[in-house]
């Protein structure tokens, strides 16, 4: 039993990512600026933003964008900070300059870059984004769900899958080091149910000549171990639920 405790650790282990610096995202609209902490380096920005209820997308463009293509526009932001890459690629530098785009210093598309430092966004109005003026904020939409992020090459399903794995085995492994410090209940043996007092694990009794079914045990002839019984003693349902049980 212990090698396998052992290899599953292992095996979360090499499988969960150390954990990546954090940063922080303000957010600046007409409505004035909201600083996001928590957003781990590498994440891609507009992903960042939506997963805390910010959106890049203003209006009906919330709904009709290309979900990460950088092919729509409508996701433009000015961006000051830290950011990969430094600069607009070929892709961004192609969508900005196309009306009603202009292409400015700092002008980027929320979907074609991560953060890598503590950032300055802003948003402007209008249904690409491109108007002078700031945009009043609005709670971000996500239509699709998890489709929303699914061109997200930068996503990190997989490293907060490793997290989730990594706080089950702390969990099993609490457990396994309590059952090998402390051994089996003593009561029991570990099976979490002992033989019914009340027919003295017979499942019936004797009454005027009679055999009646215990009903303490329901006829099983057991009943939950009070010494290392799980839960909530006083939940009939799961107490019944145990008793049925058998020991191996």
């Amino acid at each position: 039993m212990r090698w396998r405790y052992l290899s599953f650790l292992a095996f979360v282990r090499c499988l969960t990512p150390s954990r990546r610096p954090q940063h922080s995202i303000t957010w600046t609209t007409a409505d004035g600026s909201r600083v996001i902490d928590g957003v781990q380096r590498g994440e891609l920005l507009r992903t960042a933003l939506l997963r805390r209820g910010f959106s890049p997308h203003n209006n009906n463009s919330q709904l009709i964008n290309c979900r990460g293509l950088g092919t729509c526009g409508t996701c433009a932001v000015e961006v000051r900070g830290d950011v990969e890459p430094a600069e607009a690629s070929a892709r961004e530098r192609l969508r900005l300059s196309f009306p009603p785009h202009e292409l400015r210093p700092n002008l980027r598309l929320a979907c074609q870059c991560t953060v890598h430092g503590d950032v300055v966004v802003s948003k402007f109005e209008g249904f690409w984004g491109a108007r002078p003026t700031l945009a009043p904020s609005a709670v971000a939409k996500t239509y699709f769900g998890e489709l929303e992020y699914v061109l997200d090459t930068n996503s990190n399903a997989l490293e907060d899958l490793g997290w989730r794995l990594r706080e089950v085995s702390s969990a099993v492994r609490r457990e396994v080091d309590r059952a090998l410090r402390d051994g089996p209940c003593e009561v029991c043996n570990g099976t979490e149910v002992v033989g019914c007092p009340n027919c003295d694990g017979q499942g019936y009794y004797e009454s005027y000549g009679q055999q009646t079914q215990c009903k303490a045990c329901r006829g099983s002839g057991q009943v939950v171990c009070r010494a290392c019984f799980k839960g909530d003693p006083w939940d009939l349902d799961a107490v019944r639920e145990r008793a049925r049980r058998r020991p191996d």
